[in-house]
């Protein structure tokens, strides 16, 4: 019997789980993990210790590119996937190489998502996604002691934390956009405005951004329909949109993210879809939910991972976090934990 080869694109939580998994429990197979970010799997929610001191570069990651390769799991970093044929098995890369796959796992996360009134200003707003994001907000924290949050997704309310900790004035401005892909109303305004306020937060009143602009002396003002803020920095926090682009011709079924059964199959032999870029199917619900949040990345790429060789494993959200608003169940409830 040939070799089998499985491939994982992306380089993430979910995707290093997916990649140790089977090499765990596939050891005379061939695995390969592709990842347009160069580098190991880091935690990306230790970023916010991170940026402000707390914690070391180096311990920020999970699997080293060396740690890969003593487990015999081969490392394809700063290549990108531009298309998958999957009822070829086939991947092509950027330099148009083809890979062929007996089995494929999609773990491609997702990147920051902005809304598209406020993409104007994209060049006055920070992110915080990757190390070198991280490596960013460093250098120009040393700069001020103001920071203006806009959005309210997990990573922001855990990177206000540590700002707090450290002595910075963090100011959040809470909106429509914030809890994406959850639709926000004046109750959850509410509950993160008072969790905020209590951790010594100034939250501005439930407003949209009107405009924004850099003044003379550096600062940012930014202008709201009650109020005008200036901060030294800006940082958006809008959540993840499935980085799913490079899919769009595949045959994959898509809608926010890659529709997948409650198996996390995605509808063709031996390929299956995880973490923030999947929808999950729940026969409960008889609906799709999507997953927030490192440890649930975790979850799922061990459990796409599982399926591939052969198991059946439903992936199980924790019903006490899922929420059902506008068509989108979400497995998470970040802002209880602020």
């Amino acid at each position: 019997m040939a070799e089998q080869h499985f491939v994982v694109i992306g380089n993430g939580p979910a995707g290093n789980e997916a990649a140790l998994t089977l090499r765990e429990h596939a050891p005379e197979a061939r695995v390969t993990i592709i990842s347009r970010e160069r580098g190991g799997c880091f935690r990306p929610h230790f970023l916010p210790r991170f940026v402000v001191g707390k914690l070391a570069e180096e311990d920020l990651y999970l699997s080293s590119a060396v740690s890969y390769r003593d487990k015999g799991i081969k490392l394809r970093s700063g290549q990108e996937v531009v298309s998958v044929h999957p009822d070829k098995r086939k991947i092509i890369l950027d330099h148009k190489e083809i890979i062929s796959f007996d089995g494929l796992i999609i773990a491609v996360g997702g990147r920051p998502r902005i809304p598209e009134n406020l993409m104007v200003f994209g060049d006055l707003m920070l992110t915080l996604k990757t190390v070198q994001d991280a490596k960013v907000w460093i250098r120009k924290l040393n700069e001020t002691d103001t920071v203006l949050m806009i959005g309210g997704d997990l990573t922001s309310l855990s990177f206000t934390k540590q700002l707090v900790d450290v002595g910075k004035k963090v100011c959040f401005a809470l909106n429509d956009d914030a809890f994406w892909p959850l639709r926000f109303d004046r109750y959850l305004y509410n509950q993160v405005a008072g969790r905020l306020r209590e951790n010594g937060v100034e939250v501005l009143e439930y407003s949209r951004i009107r405009g924004m602009s850099l003044l003379s002396d550096g600062m940012i003002e930014v202008n709201t329909d009650y109020e005008k803020v200036r901060a030294g920095l800006v940082g958006a926090f809008f959540g993840l949109k499935p980085d799913i682009a490079f899919l769009a011709r595949s045959g994959l079924k898509i809608d926010r993210g890659i529709l997948v059964d409650e198996y996390l199959h995605a509808g063709f032999e031996g390929v299956y879809a995880t973490g923030d870029c999947a929808q999950v199917f729940h026969p409960d619900l008889r609906d799709y939910w999507v997953s927030i949040g490192h440890d649930n990345a975790v979850a799922l790429g061990r459990t796409a991972a599982l399926n591939l060789i052969g198991e059946r494993v439903r992936a199980e959200p924790d019903m006490a976090c899922i929420f059902d608003v506008q068509g989108v169940q979400v497995n998470s409830s970040w802002w209880m934990e602020f």
